[in-house]
């Protein structure tokens, strides 16, 4: 025998005597890694920072806003019939003033003072910027570079929810907010319809609920292992790609069904013998799936965009954590979950046997 095959049998071995032990390290694992997902980051880059920095024409890009572009910008635009009315200019100027005082907002391009207001429209128009159907106003706010722009627009629009004008924000910043907002709950909802979808696949295929379940519990622990690991070495999540998490479940959801065939196909009824055979005949290929799959993803560092970079870590880390999951928590919960059915199926029928007979 190999020395490979001896550890290996050794290994599936402990997972037959001593289950509870291996589930115990794993959910312990899987508390800490949890605690990790935490310190995990979604940021709106904006498509500058996915561009490599040592193309010749990024570096005068990079030059040029050193130099004359030193603030983002959110621009509020106000809505009215008639934006000269003095009532609706006042309004601009209190709210003008209240945005200024915002952490992070450097300047305005409302320069129009209290006593302005009732000056002639012609000099309005040259002291604001107002549309060419005088149906609209713009406030640009200037935001200083090194604060966190998202956190700066949450404190605009809740100075902008206090007026009673009709108000909108614009910009970059504020489209790349709410498009984070609306990228994450739609993630979610394709995640869940994926989920229902899945499961209902794996119990047709299993033909039980039970070894249904299993796998997306699997694929559940594994995006937290994936998550957490991430969260701990500092990787930050763009919008673009919060759709790591779906390709990870397919990864992970593979390995489990694999996994959980193997089981049901081995016919002996010493539990112990059955996951040490399940294990020796599934080991070796998702350690070796794994170690291609995931030297695949790391060849993705070798790309130029940072996009592609952070890509590929997080697939990296996600095949071996599904891996992990694969031969450190499934083995001992099938393992656990067999027992506990079979005690449950054996004191149901005894109970079953024992109302017969006493009627």
């Amino acid at each position: 025998m190999r020395n490979i095959d001896k550890v290996i049998k050794k290994f599936a071995e402990a997972h037959g005597k001593h289950p509870k032990r291996l589930l115990v390290v794993s959910i312990i694992i899987t508390i800490i890694l949890g605690i990790g997902m935490s310190l995990i980051e979604v940021k709106q880059e904006e498509d500058s920072d996915q561009l490599p920095k040592t193309i010749e024409e990024i570096k005068v890009f990079m030059k040029m806003e050193d130099k004359f572009e030193r603030y983002n910008s959110i621009i509020i635009v106000i809505n009215s019939d008639n934006v000269f009315s003095p009532d609706v200019l006042k309004e601009a100027y209190l709210l003008n003033q209240e945005l200024k005082s915002i952490y992070g907002i450097e300047s305005s391009s409302f320069n129009l003072e209290l006593d302005e207001i009732y000056l002639p429209k012609e000099q309005l128009m040259n002291k604001l910027e107002i549309s060419d159907s005088l149906g609209y106003m713009l406030i640009r706010l200037n935001v200083m570079k090194g604060v966190d722009p998202l956190v700066v627009y949450d404190d605009v629009k809740e100075t902008m929810s206090r007026t009673i004008l009709t108000v909108q924000p614009g910009g970059n910043i504020a489209m790349g907010k709410e498009l984070t907002d609306i990228i994450l709950p739609e993630m979610s909802k394709i995640s869940t319809f994926g989920m229902i979808g899945v499961l209902l696949c794996v119990i047709l295929t299993f033909r039980s609920i039970r070894y249904g379940i299993i796998p997306l519990i699997c694929v559940g622990v594994g995006i937290v292992w994936m998550m957490g690991i991430s969260g701990f070495i500092g990787i930050s999540l763009s919008s673009e790609l919060v759709g790591v998490v779906s390709m990870m479940a397919g990864i992970g959801i593979d390995f489990a069904i694999q996994t959980i065939n193997r089981f049901n196909m081995e016919r002996s009824p010493i539990i112990v013998e059955k996951i040490v055979r399940t294990l020796e005949g599934v080991i070796e290929p998702i350690v070796v799936s794994s170690i291609v799959a995931g030297f695949g993803f790391i060849a993705m560092l070798a790309g130029s965009l940072s996009m592609l970079d952070t890509m590929g870590k997080m697939l990296f880390i996600g095949v071996f954590s599904c891996m992990g999951v694969t031969l450190i928590f499934l083995p001992s919960f099938l393992v656990i979950q067999e027992k506990v059915f079979q005690d449950t199926k054996n004191l149901i029928k005894k109970k079953m046997e024992d109302y017969n007979e006493e009627n």
